[in-house]
């Protein structure tokens, strides 16, 4: 699993949760603002979550993707034998191989 840091996002949950903010006579309501805040932390939880999530899910296809590669590389390797066979034996080739 990654760090968000490396999409370039400087915050998660847990930096969200412990900002603390001075006090001042006039200004927002401490409560509304702590509300406005925990919702954002359950936002930068669950972002991280599916940030995690996607990456197992990239390498997971990236993986299948280099195993399906391998056999579409097979796969056209026994292609080009067969051609070369057909070329160089042409009908007969069939009577070459090995009979089980």
């Amino acid at each position: 699993m990654s760090e968000l840091s490396n999409y370039g996002i400087t915050l998660n949950a847990n930096t969200v949760h412990s900002k603390q903010f001075g006090k001042k006579l006039r200004g927002y309501d401490p409560d509304e603002v702590d509300d406005f805040l925990d919702d954002i932390i359950k936002d930068y939880a669950r972002m991280q979550d599916l940030v995690h999530k996607y990456e197992a899910d990239l390498a997971a296809i990236h993986m299948e993707l280099l195993k399906n590669k391998e056999s579409y590389d097979q796969f056209m390797i026994k292609r080009r034998i067969e051609d070369l066979e057909m070329r160089v034996f042409g009908e007969k080739r069939e009577l070459l191989r090995p009979r089980v």
